[in-house]
């Protein structure tokens, strides 16, 4: 009888440190990892703080990793490798080029790994979801700059973060799709690769000045572009060259507000950083994923007169 009552109270020890183990099990948080294209600035700041807030709301464990170099495909590849190997439940990350990406996102396939993209997009991949502004950032642009030459020839420099990357080619095509409704026509002057470096992009723009000083539109497609233009221009003495940026950078905004540049296209880096979070939340616990694939971030022109209101509700998941 002894033995029995002995044989019982262990399998009831057993049963209890077993259901244990399963609540812990349960219980322990899910891990997201965010490859940035570069480190945290402020522009990509704001995308992490977006995904660091949102895993702090649905509980989930955040790491954020970037490559040394700017925008390195294959240091991107090597950290989303990284995560694999750690056992990551989901990946977010930016693809900056999608063909040399490629590698990176079968991997994330082949062990399970739910991720989605941000900024610009891998159409051809099998992520849960994109969240980004595409060519319609150059669209909007682009009617911007028409309406405000009144029809002046546009003679343009533009600069890319990479003249390489297929978002960065799709918004300058649509900037100059609007250009081609210019009833004064447009001339492409020069192209710059900024390789997202300030002091680079500036030496430039000093040198397309120097060459091409009869350039009167700036558009830039990286988000110390349009600093680095005005201060071009200002070193140049020259009065009529209308800079249009894209982000909300200080600099930028300060430009705006001192008049050397005419204006900058937001990009909610924040929305891009939290809402992924909720998809593959979502998806982990619930087995769904967003409502649609390909989803758009939002962006608008931020001149002089809207400056102190555009951003209240960027942060604001509601407004969404």
């Amino acid at each position: 009888m002894k033995r029995m009552t002995s044989l019982v109270l262990v399998l009831a020890l057993l049963l209890t440190l077993f259901t244990a183990s399963a609540a812990m099990a349960e219980a322990k948080p899910l891990r997201f990892t965010f490859v940035l294209p570069q480190a945290a600035n402020e522009i990509w700041g704001v995308a992490k703080e977006g995904f660091e807030d949102a895993c702090l709301a649905y509980g989930v464990e955040a790491t954020v990793v970037a490559p040394m170099k700017p925008n390195d495909i294959n240091e991107m590849n090597s950290l989303v490798e990284t995560a694999i190997a750690e056992g990551v439940d989901g990946v977010i990350t930016q693809a900056v080029n999608p063909q040399g990406q490629a590698p990176a996102f079968d991997k994330l396939d082949a062990a399970g790994i739910p991720y989605c993209l941000v900024n610009s997009d891998a159409p051809d991949s099998n992520r849960l979801g994109f969240i980004g502004t595409g060519a319609e950032l150059g669209r909007v642009a682009g009617e911007a700059i028409v309406q405000a030459m009144g029809g002046k020839e546009i003679r343009v420099a533009t600069a890319l973060w990479a003249p390489s990357a297929v978002l960065a080619i799709a918004i300058k095509e649509a900037y100059y799709g609007e250009f081609a409704k210019n009833a004064g026509g447009y001339k492409e002057m020069v192209v710059i690769d900024t390789q997202s470096d300030q002091l680079k992009t500036t030496s430039d723009y000093q040198n397309a000045f120097a060459t091409n000083p009869d350039i009167n539109v700036c558009i830039n497609v990286c988000g110390f572009g349009a600093p680095a233009a005005a201060k071009a221009v200002k070193e140049a003495g020259l009065t009529d060259v209308l800079i249009m940026g894209i982000d909300d950078i200080q600099e930028t905004m300060d430009g705006i507000r001192e008049g050397t540049i005419f204006a900058t296209m937001t990009q909610n880096f924040y929305r891009m950083g939290y809402e992924p979070v909720m998809w593959l939340n979502d998806f982990v616990t619930k087995g769904t994923g967003p409502v649609n694939v390909v989803n758009d971030s939002g962006t608008m022109v931020v001149t002089l007169a809207n400056i102190d209101t555009y951003n209240t509700d960027m942060r604001d998941p509601t407004k969404w």
